[in-house]
């Protein structure tokens, strides 16, 4: 595949196939939104948002670096060109709260604030994960379990997840065989308090965190996205 992710962009990091995790490492930013919220796509329970998918097409790219709707999309959170913005500092009720790094295989509950909290009876937390991909040529596979969404992108393009409103689903997403570097985005939100995970695991590929300059320009792009994402934003809520 070839890159063509934006410089701000979130990115998960994978594993070597049948290798060991040690040395591994994700970037994520943390985000959180307060409860009680008047963002309608974050609620008390399974039927407040409804447990629909985004409608997020298979093969579509981020934009600007987010994740972009398509039809049947019922998210309300997106700016005018269709970005979702739960990813984004400032916008719809939603704040940056931290940035750091985690390993892989990676496991943890999400609850505010930065996946340190109790329970899911507070504050919504979404997340954003970001690294590097080498491939050696060998069967790539992202296997990721999430309580609710996780969008996964590979060089920006949209290649499967677990979408909506659910309870503990788990997906794997099989790249065939990928060489050379690639970048991998994984977008997570809690958006009901029915509970709040994510697992990731990778098999076939080595993965690295971009140069610390590199990290602290892509955290910086995600706040700017935020304040260009609320100029830009308008409610849009798209028929089933």
């Amino acid at each position: 595949m070839k890159g063509s992710i934006a410089a701000v962009s979130a990115a998960a990091t994978l594993l070597f196939a049948g290798a060991a995790n040690a040395g591994s490492t994700l970037g994520i930013n943390y985000f959180e939104i307060a409860e009680p919220t008047s963002n309608g796509d974050f609620g008390p329970c399974c039927s407040s948002p409804p447990a629909t998918g985004e409608g997020v097409l298979a093969g579509t790219s981020l934009l600007g670096g987010l994740p972009v709707v398509g039809p049947g999309s019922t998210v309300q959170s997106v700016s005018g060109s269709g970005q979702i913005l739960w990813w984004s500092d400032g916008v719809d009720g939603i704040m940056k709260t931290g940035s750091g790094s985690v390993s892989l295989p990676y496991a943890s509950n999400m609850f505010a604030p930065n996946s340190t909290g109790s329970g899911d009876g507070g504050d919504f937390e979404t997340a954003a994960l970001w690294g590097d991909l080498h491939g050696t040529g060998a069967d790539v596979k992202i296997t990721v379990s999430s309580d609710d969404d996780t969008l996964v992108y590979v060089n920006g393009m949209f290649v499967g997840g677990n979408l909506g409103v659910h309870g503990t689903e788990t997906t794997t997403i099989d790249l065939g065989d990928l060489s050379g570097l690639a970048s991998l985005n994984v977008f997570y939100a809690d958006r009901a308090q029915t509970g709040a995970n994510l697992a990731l695991s990778v098999s076939g590929a080595t993965t690295s965190v971009p140069e610390l300059s590199t990290w602290g320009m892509m955290g910086l792009g995600f706040v700017g996205l935020g304040l260009a994402g609320y100029r830009a934003r308008k409610t849009v809520r798209l028929a089933v």
